[in-house]
């Protein structure tokens, strides 16, 4: 009974523990914290409207997807073991040392790549088809219906980092929410253009230098090839006695040049495989860009009417108006002075010509 009594005591002791130490917290401490979270950016903010997603592939999984390929691939080979006259294509696989091995899995790993931007092209095809920016809600894009159009998008359902179209309206609707200018906007939306444009060009690269590399490993096997054929004629030549065991080595020495070339022509073939679906995935993609700007002037930007253009326009014309009211009284104004002047300079005539009567009169007087 004893025992127990004292473990229960030490386990209380140190569960307590924490919390005392949680309560003598400095504040420097606390202090330092809070600058370090307003400094960093949150999870949200950083991936708010990142469309990598949309064109990048995952290339661990592309791997391992690659990898089952070339098995079942090489599974495949095995049919070709039925007859002697296909027999040949099996000996290019098995019977040419490691190369072709590295050959098939780059092969399939850059189909792999290529089967995934296709599923993400055809999404981002599929996300055009909808009504984004419906007039049902508004013709005009303002500031007063913004919140409409956004909450009509995420009503759809769709991720917008699997979608250059989508992220490129959201973030052309907040631009617009907070600078609620058309031109800014529309200079926003060509950044955005370009930086999508490299984001797809730079998804390529691992391909291409697939493409660049498989034809290397072709070269390297065939060196490899011709190199171990001379080597193995040059280490029994000084063995050979006679002239027919010479034959009989430059016969083994002829068809091991002949297989070692086997590498060049499958490392060729299989950059032509990965080449031509290349070329067209990627001109398929620069294509959707096209039609997302094509879709981002004609849907959004055209729609889009900056706050209060109309009182502008009102109150410039009340101002022309205002202007035009006081050149015409100044006008007016001038035209009463002009003629108040008149009327002065008549009633000086007259006061001058009584004047001179005057002294006149007075003259006749005096002469008298």
């Amino acid at each position: 009974m004893f025992l127990p009594k004292i473990s229960k005591i030490i386990w209380l002791y140190f569960m307590q523990q924490p919390s005392k130490k949680m309560m003598k917290v400095p504040a420097t401490a606390k202090k330092r914290a809070a600058k370090v979270n307003r400094l960093q950016r949150s999870s949200d903010e950083m991936g708010k409207f990142d469309n990598a997603s949309a064109t990048s592939v995952p290339m661990a999984i592309a791997a391992v997807v690659g990898l089952g390929i070339e098995i079942i691939f090489y599974l495949f080979l095995f049919v070709f073991l039925l007859t002697d006259s296909t027999k040949i294509i099996y000996d290019y696989f098995y019977e040419r040392g490691w190369v072709p091995y590295v050959l098939t899995y780059l092969a399939c790993w850059s189909f792999a790549i290529l089967f995934f931007k296709h599923r993400k092209l055809k999404n981002q095809q599929n996300v055009m088809q909808f009504k984004l920016l419906p007039e049902d809600i508004s013709h005009d894009i303002r500031e007063d219906n913004l919140g409409e159009f956004y909450a009509h998008i995420k009503r759809l359902g769709f991720d917008p980092k699997q979608s250059f179209l989508l992220t490129r309206i959201l973030r052309g609707i907040e631009h617009f929410s907070v600078r609620k200018n058309h031109t800014e906007t529309a200079d926003m939306l060509k950044s955005q253009s370009e930086i999508d444009a490299t984001m797809v060009d730079s998804s390529y690269v691992l391909i291409k230098v697939f493409i660049w590399a498989i034809p290397i490993l072709g070269f390297i096997g065939t060196v490899l090839g011709i190199s171990e054929a001379v080597s193995s004629f040059g280490g029994e030549m000084g063995a050979a006695a006679d002239i027919e065991k010479i034959k009989e080595q430059l016969g083994q020495v002829t068809g091991g040049l002949s297989e070692a070339f086997d590498t060049t022509l499958v490392s060729l073939i299989f950059s032509l495989f990965v080449m031509f679906p290349t070329s067209v995935m990627q001109k398929n993609e620069e294509d959707l860009l096209n039609k997302v700007d094509e879709y981002c002037n004609e849907y959004f930007l055209k729609r889009l009417r900056e706050p209060n253009i109309t009182n502008v326009h009102s109150h410039e014309g009340s101002g022309q108006v205002d202007t035009l009211g006081r050149i015409e009284n100044l006008q007016a104004y001038l035209v009463q002075l002009q003629e108040s002047q008149g009327l002065v300079a008549q009633q000086m005539g007259q006061i001058a010509d009584q004047f001179t009567q005057i002294l006149q009169s007075t003259t006749i007087e005096e002469a008298n």
